[in-house]
């Protein structure tokens, strides 16, 4: 059964050839330079030089063709066998259209498969590829190098962004031509095969494994826009597709409805047309949607796209590490020696009942000192207490009780977040100050929110300043669109910020009345209350409070935590004053740990800065972000390096030690082993740790958008391609009218004289087409041209 090529042809190719055919002069153009001289010369160069088949001429290769052009409804071309060591076939001409194949094909190749070879080339000329596809193969090195360039009108057409288009076509006819080939081969298998062997590949393929590989190659292209970019760069001087993709090509498409619909010729034209139309409904809808939302959300454009690359490109040198051997010794060297300097002089941390009753004498010597600053006239340590409770009262001291909440006289300290010398803490004061709720978090990790006894005199307390600073900022605001108005100008923003600074004063000075009484109240009960003073329970430490709070949030109070915490400072009295000895245990240990901060900071600061030195050959052109050891990731990995270097040898350290004076006792071991222990390198460590993963995501995140702003800038560059390459086809198609229009005159007054035998007529169409050409004809008539004969001056084309 017949195949129809309307059936078959490929959508890229019916597309880009309706592309072509908008330059209607040109077509015609070349329609008559091919016939007229270009496929002459080359019939005439085969006829001389090669073989041309028949069925007495090699029949066993030309008794391959008729067949193949019953099949696809086309005239039996002529068919020339070549003497040539490459192994290929190709279709020439659009007059008189022939096909050729080469003596390394025909010798290379099974009888099989080269019947495939000649239904691919005739698939060319039953898809009227011919013009084109013979103009593509001039094109092969190039304008210059062509034919062509002899013709100014041609060679002004052909400029880069037409010849890309044909090569692209040139590209695209060859998947209908493999559609062909498909069809009379009966199976996609044989024409894959085929493909494989042209392409020099043997037997010894695995057709499975390489489809794989094509349809591979076909998901990794579609993967985003700039691999797509990126095969079109790659492709666009290819004259043929690459192999993975058009055997993915024949092997989609003999699965599809379309190529089972036309073998069993359940496929007609009329249903063609018809999903044809749909296709192009379907793409005015897409289009349609696509406009409104473009206009509903504006494309980023490539200044804006550029913008947010240099700042991506200037945030992701941020944080991109370039330390090399010498900067990770430095960071070794640094940690090592810390931990030596931790070994020999800070050495064991042990805290006695001394160093605690002598934290308790300094925390009631503070209190103390305190009243006396307020104006107490004591030296007793119960007055004082006592004075500074009626000073700083809390609204929420008390309202607990009897709440039935697990908060009692022993943990309310803890439980009520306004009694945290912490951030959270003076947050949850000043909560209470203006909105009279108290917070509370009980040994179970539960929070709970009291309202506090309000009276009208504590309601004007607060709205009265509120009240007034509103009033004088709208007063201020109004100024300012009053200066406006007057001025034409904006007030500088300096003056705009101390402006409405002065304005919110009233509230300003409520905030810092209420900071100073939640101060003043935790004075009074760090040491503990008026009738224990001294002894009972203080308020917590800062370490304790924030481990509370910390133990407070939903992802861990359920984990036992809160009940940990709250045990240490209910039943282990572990309170303020308990935690002096710990913070001076602490900036004992800080002392090797900032030494080795310093240490890496000021290596990196030198060695960097002498390497500037010597790239830049003194201090001009030096690239002071390179330098200075602040901000810099560089710096942060040798810091993690160095921490845990000096967390290594301090563990190390204590280890031993704690093994040698043990004496293999295991209890002993562990209480030497944890008074030993450096916790604040430890916990510099962990921050280090921290850091550097944050580092890692935020730079795997840099580098993930810049790759999505490089694919939307590859996109847009595409778009504006395509939009300067349509309007440089219309403008140079509108230019060359002309001239066209007198190639083609010049060509029919020859043609019509030559038919007729009138000489006049060819010699009129030869001074048009000299004219157009820009040379002055030899010759305008008979008389003039049997003169230019008879003299010794050479005839010139």
């Amino acid at each position: 059964m017949p195949y129809r090529s309307e059936l078959y042809m490929h959508d890229l190719d019916r597309e880009v050839t309706a592309a072509l055919n908008t330059f209607p002069k040109f077509t015609e153009l070349l329609e008559a330079y091919h016939a007229n001289f270009d496929e002459k010369a080359f019939r005439f160069r085969y006829l001389s030089s090669a073989i041309r088949l028949s069925e007495k001429q090699m029949p066993g290769i030309y008794n391959l063709l008729p067949p193949v052009c019953d099949q696809l409804s086309i005239p039996v071309p002529e068919l020339y066998y070549l003497k040539s060591t490459e192994l290929n076939a190709w279709t020439y001409g659009s007059v008189r259209p022939y096909v050729v194949v080469t003596s390394e094909l025909v010798e290379k190749l099974p009888v099989d498969l080269i019947s495939s070879v000649l239904a691919h080339e005739c698939g060319h000329i039953a898809c009227k590829h011919t013009l084109y596809h013979s103009i593509a193969a001039l094109l092969i090195n190039g304008v210059e190098n062509s034919p062509l360039a002899l013709i100014p009108a041609i060679r002004r057409l052909l400029k880069p962004a037409l010849v890309q288009a044909l090569r692209f076509w040139d590209r695209c006819s060859e998947l209908s031509a493999d559609r062909a080939a498909v069809l009379c081969d009966g199976n996609a298998k044989k024409t894959v095969d085929t493909l494989l062997k042209v392409h020099g590949y043997d037997e010894n393929i695995n057709l499975d494994e390489f489809l794989k590989q094509a349809l591979d190659l076909k998901a990794f292209v579609n993967d985003s826009k700039s691999n797509k970019f990126l095969e079109q760069m790659i492709t666009q001087f290819d004259d043929h597709p690459r192999m993975a993709t058009r055997v993915y090509e024949c092997y989609e498409w003999s699965k599809s409805a379309q190529y089972q619909g036309i073998v069993d010729g359940t496929y007609t034209i009329e249903e063609k047309r018809a999903e044809e139309q749909r296709c192009s409904e379907e793409e005015v809808v897409s289009a349609e949607v696509a406009f409104t939302a473009e206009q509903q959300q504006d494309k980023p454009g490539l200044e804006e796209i550029n913008q947010a690359l240099q700042r991506v490109d200037s945030e992701l040198e941020r944080y991109t590490s370039r330390a090399d051997k010498f900067d990770y010794a430095v960071a070794v060297g640094s940690g090592i020696l810390s931990g030596i300097i931790d070994s020999v002089f800070v050495g064991e941390i042990e805290i006695t009942g001394n160093d605690i009753n002598l934290s308790h004498e300094q925390v009631n010597r503070f209190i103390q000192d305190y009243a006396a600053d307020r104006g107490l006239d004591s030296t007793h340590l119960k007055d004082a207490i006592s004075d500074l409770e009626q000073t700083f009262k809390v609204a929420q001291d008390n309202v607990w009780k009897g709440a039935g909440i697990s908060v009692s006289a022993k943990n309310h300290h803890l439980a009520d977040l306004a009694h945290h010398p912490t951030p959270l803490g003076l947050m949850a004061s000043l909560v209470v100050q203006f909105l009279r709720i108290g917070t509370f978090v009980n040994r179970e990790g539960e929070w709970h929110f009291f309202l506090v006894e309000t009276h009208p005199k504590d309601l004007l307390q607060i709205l009265a300043p509120a009240i007034l600073t509103g009033i004088l900022n709208w007063l201020a605001a109004a100024a300012e669109q009053h200066y406006k108005a007057q001025d034409g100008n904006e007030i500088p923003t300096s003056l705009h910020t101390i402006v409405h600074l002065i304005a919110s004063t009233p509230m300003l000075i409520e905030i810092v009345k209420c900071a100073d009484n939640w101060f003043g109240h935790l004075v009074s009960d760090m040491g503990g209350s008026k009738n224990t003073a001294g002894g009972g329970m203080g308020i917590p430490g800062v370490f304790l409070s924030l481990l509370y709070e910390i133990a407070s949030l939903p992802g861990l109070k359920n984990s036992g935590l809160p009940q940990f915490v709250n045990n240490l400072y209910q039943n282990q009295k572990l309170d303020l004053r308990r935690e002096l000895p710990l913070y001076k245990a602490a900036g004992k240990q800080a002392f090797p740990v900032i030494f080795n901060e310093l240490m890496v900071r000021i290596g990196f600061l030198f060695t960097h800065l002498a390497r500037e030195l010597k790239r830049h050959d003194g201090v001009k052109g030096i690239n002071w972000s390179n330098v200075i050891p602040l901000k810099n990731r560089t710096v942060d990995r040798m810091l993690a390096v160095a921490s845990m270097t000096f967390t290594v040898a301090d563990t190390a350290d204590a280890a031993i030690r704690a093994a040698i004076e043990s004496g293999a006792n295991w209890v002993l071991f562990a209480g030497r082993f944890v008074t030993r222990f450096n916790y604040v390198g430890a916990g510099r460590a962990a921050v280090a740790i921290v850091r550097e993963v944050s580092n890692e995501k935020r730079e795997t995140q840099l580098i993930h958008e810049k790759m999505l702003l490089s694919e939307a800038k590859a996109s847009l560059f595409l778009e504006q391609l395509q939009q300067f390459k349509t309007q440089l086809e219309e403008k140079v198609s509108n230019y060359l009218a002309e001239d066209i229009e007198a190639f083609l005159s010049g060509f029919d007054y020859m043609r019509q004289g030559l038919d007729a035998g009138d000489s006049d007529l060819v010699i009129r169409g030869n001074v048009i087409i000299q004219k157009v050409l820009g040379r002055e004809p030899q010759f305008t008539n008979q008389e003039e041209f049997d003169a230019l004969m008879g003299s010794d001056v050479p005839l010139t084309l």
